[in-house]
């Protein structure tokens, strides 16, 4: 995983597949990078993500429900076709967009 913070826009992307192991360490340290920069948006950038499980959805659903406790916003990019069409099954009011693919 790496990260980018500029003008109040923090991007995180991720490099792995997103299962129960890989979710339970990215929660703590990007939950840490959001209450350190407390950005006005996240970005979770999705591009080499090529597998994700309940625990991925649980990781974004989590980190999209920290970001509207900062009263900011938060979009996926370049998530895969199925990965974009689970989180649009979840409901939530998420910017997925493509750039790229």
């Amino acid at each position: 995983m790496k990260y980018k913070y500029l003008n109040g826009k923090l991007a995180i992307y991720l490099e792995e597949e997103l299962d129960v192991s890989s979710c339970k360490t990215l929660r703590g340290i990007i939950d840490g990078y959001i209450m350190k920069f407390q950005p006005y948006e996240l970005v979770l950038d999705l591009t080499d993500v090529k597998f994700m499980d309940s625990s991925g959805i649980g990781l974004i659903l989590g980190r999209y429900n920290l970001i509207k406790l900062l009263d900011s916003k938060m979009k996926v990019i370049n998530a895969s076709p199925s990965i974009q069409r689970v989180l649009e099954l979840s409901q939530i009011q998420l910017e997925c967009v493509q750039y790229g693919r």
